[in-house]
């Protein structure tokens, strides 16, 4: 950890400018403990068991635990010795794809220019770094025009929405690039640096940012992202979480199975140009979840869902319940 930044406000209050670049061997413990007590403590009842688990990426990523898969970039501002304001970004070191976010500024420090000082070095640090383009998503009306300014565009237009920020080009010219489809692909085990791709730009791609056909229903509703599934297999559940990986290095699918309160859940996203590979890597993933625990994951899809109920067939999943017109049980 290093001061990249000290000096004094117009009203005399002191402040300095910390920066954690993973991997770092120095971080004193209290900064860890400001992480984990700080993130969410004024909307705690908001996304609880998201937030749970965000907690724990920064408690591993400040352990250098994600290295050398993964980069994080950590900036912190102090005042008069107090914490005021926090921002992060984290890349993927193969695909140089990431994830800005972890912006909060503390209560007793707001509309104080806080953001101001940390944007400033993210900006540079950014500009300076291997990764090419970082995503976000943010409605927040005073966020956006900040974020905006930094050179972050609104993906879909409007006031709010996910948001891109690329040094070549617009998340478009990657979306065309990465998943053009009719490439080869191969399945592996999802990996810690696959969230960005998973829940940013497979997640924020056309595709399947406005797919109307994939409803949530039962553990689908708490488990909706890579990050969440990924997580949970760390906790030591038997879970299985698979990615189908192309030429470019993109992830244009995963599928995950999961012990999760003692129910066997199984579940996958997708991009509709790969859709004819979808089948093998949601059989790949029931099977090796039953060879795991003995156990056979079901999956709910929705009765409108004819994508989804495609590919459950294709892959020779068995319906073995439901309701009528609302959604199908497949094991």
């Amino acid at each position: 950890m290093e001061i990249i930044e000290k000096g004094v406000l117009p009203d005399s209050r002191s402040y300095e400018i910390f920066r954690i670049i993973t991997p770092d061997t120095e971080i004193p413990e209290e900064i860890v403990r400001y992480f984990i007590s700080s993130f969410g403590f004024d909307n705690h009842r908001v996304a609880m068991y998201g937030l749970a688990f965000w907690r724990a990426y920064f408690r591993d990523s400040l352990a250098n635990a994600y290295v050398p898969e993964v980069v994080d970039h950590h900036y912190i501002m102090k005042i008069d010795g107090e914490y005021a304001g926090r921002l992060w970004f984290g890349y993927n070191t193969k695909t140089l794809r990431g994830n800005f976010g972890n912006v909060y500024t503390e209560t007793a420090f707001r509309n104080q220019g806080v953001m101001k000082y940390l944007l400033r070095h993210f900006q540079a640090d950014f500009a300076a770094s291997p990764a090419t383009m970082l995503c976000c998503e943010s409605s927040n009306p005073y966020a956006v025009p900040s974020y905006l300014k930094c050179g972050f565009k609104l993906i879909y237009g409007g006031t709010g929405g996910p948001l891109a920020l690329c040094k070549n080009g617009s998340f478009q010219d990657v979306e065309r690039t990465v998943f053009a489809g009719g490439d080869q692909t191969i399945i592996r085990p999802g990996r810690i640096g696959d969230q960005f791709e998973c829940d940013k730009v497979l997640a924020y791609s056309d595709a399947v940012y406005h797919f109307p056909r994939h409803s949530k229903f039962g553990l689908g509703v708490l488990i909706n992202a890579f990050q969440t599934a990924y997580q949970e297999t760390l906790c030591g559940n038997g879970g299985i979480l698979n990615v189908l990986e192309n030429e470019s290095g993109a992830l244009p699918a995963y599928a995950f199975a999961l012990d999760f309160f003692k129910e066997d859940f199984m579940d996958f996203r997708f991009h509709l140009s790969y859709m004819d590979k979808i089948p093998e890597l949601l059989k790949r993933t029931a099977a090796e979840f039953t060879a795991k625990t003995g156990r056979q994951a079901r999956c709910i899809i929705g009765s409108a869902d004819t994508e989804r109920l495609e590919i459950a067939a294709r892959a020779g999943l068995t319906c073995v319940g439901g309701i009528d017109n609302v959604y199908k049980i497949f094991q």
